[in-house]
């Protein structure tokens, strides 16, 4: 039975879920929180790591700040793009005025950048701003 590591969105423990488990709801094993929540993670430099380092599934990381306004432009179709994507690619939001550790550790210099993972390894990454469209296409390539 093949199994896969999901860091919870509200507490960031590490749950190991079936993967062949169907019509149960997938639970974090520490807070209770449903693990199968595809809205936009809002993250700190430590939980983004953890998220990026321990998730078996694809992380997209959005790194923003409230005063660039493409951004904020960008800002519904990211939430819209990931409620296709539960537990296949973990969107996640950083805001790089706040959290600053993640965005130097990655050489982030421009905003908005958006920035693929798989298994802890960058994959990929755009700094513009992106419809729901390419979002959806790029997550999807990432399966």
């Amino acid at each position: 039975m093949e199994t896969l590591k999901i860091v919870c969105s509200e507490c960031n423990s590490v749950n190991t879920i079936k993967t062949e488990v169907e019509n149960e709801p997938l639970l974090c094993s520490q807070c209770q929180a449903d693990l199968d929540n595809p809205f936009p993670v809002e993250v700190t430099d430590e939980s983004c790591k953890i998220h990026i380092d321990e998730n078996d599934i694809a992380v997209l990381v959005d790194f923003y700040s409230t005063t660039c306004g493409p951004c904020m432009a960008m800002y519904e179709d990211y939430e819209d793009a990931s409620l296709a994507f539960g537990l296949t690619v973990r969107f996640l939001k950083i805001n790089a005025d706040k959290h600053q550790g993640v965005a130097k550790e990655y050489g982030v210099s421009a905003l908005p950048t958006i920035i693929a993972f798989k298994k802890g390894e960058e994959v990929n990454r755009i700094s513009r701003q992106l419809s729901q469209v390419e979002l959806s296409l790029w997550a999807e390539s990432l399966i």
